[in-house]
């Protein structure tokens, strides 16, 4: 049974994977809510409560084990998308880990910047947009975690009203700090990177 990393959250013990069918306690939808590094993310509902939740299918394996277990250590963060659930099940023929999370039915910050009339935001709404990141980066690097895809896709709204609360998301490139030689390979989305990265690669 997979369970997180013990010696790095003092809540482990609270939180492991469910071997039970995901489909007893949830109804799975058709609606994809998005697509992220290592896999898609659907809508999906409690049964019981009918509250809606998103559902990311990850193929188990190592990395899908590593995603999962960074992403809940640190769901404790009011800035970081929560994990409700994890299932260890079979979908569509294959062994996969199951991920419930909660619904951020704002969309992503890209919408919002592409959606915005003016083309671009005031000082204080950008602010504020800073500050909630550095919030979440903060709670990482305080847990020796680092994310290393940071960008407007991987931050969703709660809702969309205008003082919704801005979540950061996709622990698909995340790695612990304090093990040796961790980040030692370049991992970056290409519109984001920055040229020193780039430089790096290609010397």
């Amino acid at each position: 049974m997979f369970k997180i990393n013990t010696k790095a959250d003092t809540n482990a013990a609270q939180r492991q994977a469910k071997t039970t069918p995901l489909v007893d306690d949830y109804e799975i939808s058709n609606k994809v809510l998005g697509l992220g590094i290592n896999g898609k993310v659907v809508q999906c509902a409690n049964r019981k409560t009918k509250q809606k939740y998103a559902l990311k299918v990850l193929l188990d394996n190592p990395k899908a084990r590593r995603e999962v277990d960074l992403h809940w250590r640190a769901s404790g963060c009011r800035h970081i998308v929560n994990i409700i659930d994890v299932y260890e099940n079979t979908y569509g023929g294959n062994k996969c880990l199951l991920v419930v999370m909660e619904c951020m039915e704002g969309g992503e910050l890209f919408q919002r910047i592409q959606d915005n009339a003016d083309g671009n935001f005031s000082e204080r709404e950008a602010a504020q947009i800073m500050h909630e990141i550095c919030i979440a980066v903060h709670y990482l690097h305080s847990r020796d975690i680092a994310h290393r895809d940071l960008k407007p896709e991987n931050l969703l709204y709660t809702s969309n009203d205008k003082d919704a609360i801005l979540k950061l998301t996709d622990f698909g490139f995340a790695k612990e700090t304090f093990v040796k030689d961790t980040l030692q390979t370049p991992c970056y989305t290409p519109y984001y990177v920055g040229e020193s990265l780039i430089v790096y690669k290609y010397l």
